[in-house]
């Protein structure tokens, strides 16, 4: 009997030790470049929240290797009397696109009443709907209590708007305050249009950075530059700026105008960058003047530096205005010196006004006169005729 019961009772050790571990414990074998799909997530789905406060949660909503995915996007569970907003790019929205391995950043506000009591965590929950599927990130948002008022980050941008042109760097200056009671290190990150480049720095330094520690009740400057695509439209762009870390999180909304720039290119005759002229004689070509910018070139004068003893005349010497896309011709008269020996010759042509500066090397092919050339045969002609007398009288003798 005794060893029956040693029989089974090895046979069930063996079984136990021999049975597969849960899928829980096991390592993942799926690389990380295979994932495929559409996330919605957030830094910290967990946070307190003051009452009568508003407080931004950063959503970030990503399609790896999809084709573009529509999303309608549903916020339940906030608790009667809050008041919430779903925003991207500044604005209120209720569904989002997102392109193939791409991420589109959104962000909801929740702001608790005045006056409101602790009474517990809230669960609430952020949909996104596409038409194979629903995807839910669950939040658990609770009132901070009277201790924990002062927890949190606040940003004060010191110019939340900015203009300049497509060649500009926008650069954000935003104090981030860290009103905890301990020590953190937080993430910085940024919305911005598709084309638009973004780099963070601490201050006024020259180093890029990702993260900056701030100290319990202290203040650090961080500044986010903005580079714009050179070809990017003239208009106003939102940007949107986030801090998170140690359990917080912050954002503010900023934008950037981009203004037109004009861009002129100078043509030669018939989109040749060469013509001839014959040596003391006026020579007209027609050149033409093409604004490829997106905004208007104004005051431009037209000047040349010619070689020595050359002129150039322009009509018109001056444009007071060309519109974007649009061309003028302008004529331009060239002499050339009547010194001036058969060959080539390079006449630098310039058009500046304003922001705009631009030259082009027309080449001058220099023909001397057919009257210079016959009277040059004349003189050949009679110095023959010279020395064949001379030849023929002195020769005899």
């Amino acid at each position: 009997m005794r060893t029956i019961t040693r029989t089974i009772m090895a046979a069930g050790l063996a079984a136990t030790l021999l049975a597969p571990l849960p899928l829980m414990a096991q390592e993942s074998t799926t690389p990380v470049d295979d994932l495929k799909g559409l996330w919605l997530t957030t830094a910290y789905p967990e946070l307190a929240i003051r009452p009568g406060e508003t407080e931004t949660i950063p959503l970030t909503l990503r399609n790896e290797k999809l084709p573009p995915q529509r999303a309608a996007i549903e916020v339940t569970g906030v608790p009667e009397g809050w008041t919430w907003a779903l925003k991207g790019g500044g604005k209120a929205v209720t569904a989002a696109i997102v392109a193939p391995d791409s991420t589109e950043r959104l962000s909801l506000e929740l702001t608790p009443p005045e006056g409101a009591s602790a009474d517990g965590d809230h669960a609430i929950e952020v949909h996104a709907r596409t038409g194979a599927e629903t995807i839910a990130l669950p939040l658990v948002v609770r009132l901070s209590k009277d201790e924990e008022a002062a927890a949190g980050l606040s940003l004060e941008p010191e110019l939340p708007a900015l203009r300049g042109t497509a060649r500009s760097t926008f650069s954000f200056k935003i104090k981030v305050k860290n009103e905890g009671a301990e020590d953190g290190l937080f993430n910085l990150a940024a919305n911005v249009p598709n084309g638009f480049q973004t780099r963070f720095k601490k201050g006024y330094g020259s180093e890029e950075i990702t993260g900056v520690p701030i100290a319990a009740g202290a203040t650090e400057t961080v500044t986010m530059e903005v580079i714009p695509s050179r070809g990017v439209p003239a208009s106003r762009y939102p940007v949107g700026f986030e801090v998170s870390g140690e359990g917080q999180s912050a954002a503010t909304e900023l934008s950037l105008e981009v203004t037109g720039e004009p861009a002129v290119r100078i043509v030669g005759p018939q989109e040749r960058l060469s013509g001839e002229a014959v040596a003391g004689k006026e020579s007209s070509f027609t050149f033409t003047l093409a604004n490829t910018g997106s905004a208007p070139a104004t005051d431009l004068e037209l000047s040349a530096t010619p070689p020595t003893g050359w002129t150039v005349e322009f009509e018109p010497k001056e444009i007071a205005t060309l519109a974007p896309n649009a061309t003028g011709e302008v004529n331009v008269r060239i002499t050339p010196s009547e010194q001036a020996i058969a060959g080539d010759y390079m006449v630098s042509v310039h058009a500046a006004g304003g922001p705009v500066s631009e030259d082009m090397q027309f080449r001058v092919t220099v023909r001397t006169s057919t009257l210079w050339g016959a009277a040059g045969l004349g003189v050949i002609a009679a110095a023959a005729l010279v020395l064949g007398g001379a030849v023929m009288r002195y020769g005899r003798r």
